[in-house]
């Protein structure tokens, strides 16, 4: 069930709260919340965790939504978040419609394709023939 069908007055107070954090931190935040005999209580904020891409276009939205300037926008993504963007990507699309094969470790942030190789050996063979 959605909180607006089932607590409306709840669900008001919560967005007016919410709204007012943002515009307080100047930031999305992550928000903590509990509703008790049909109180609501806040627990906690803090502003929120994202990836690169989304640290990006939050930038971009507070910018739009004239809750920072240009310089604060640029200030607030990190550099080494912008890194994992200019690496090849998969398409989101493309991800949910691939079947999974294998699971590991990513050893770089973005996507590639090729052949599979089990050890150094083998891949430095593949080049050598040419494959």
């Amino acid at each position: 069930a959605h909180l607006k069908e089932q607590m409306p007055e709840v669900y008001e107070q919560f967005v007016d709260i919410a709204t007012r954090l943002e515009n307080h931190y100047k930031d999305m935040q992550d928000m903590e919340f509990t509703i008790e005999n049909g109180k609501l209580y806040m627990l906690q904020t803090r502003n929120g965790k994202r990836t690169a891409a989304a640290a990006l276009k939050i930038a971009v939205d507070l910018v739009d939504e004239g809750m920072i300037d240009e310089k604060e926008a640029v200030l607030r993504v990190e550099p080494k978040q912008l890194d994992s963007l200019l690496h090849p990507q998969f398409d989101a699309q493309a991800l949910k419609a691939a079947e999974v094969i294998g699971k590991g470790l990513a050893a770089s942030p973005g996507a590639a394709c090729g052949q599979v190789v089990f050890s150094a050996e083998d891949a430095k063979e593949m080049v050598e023939s040419g494959e």
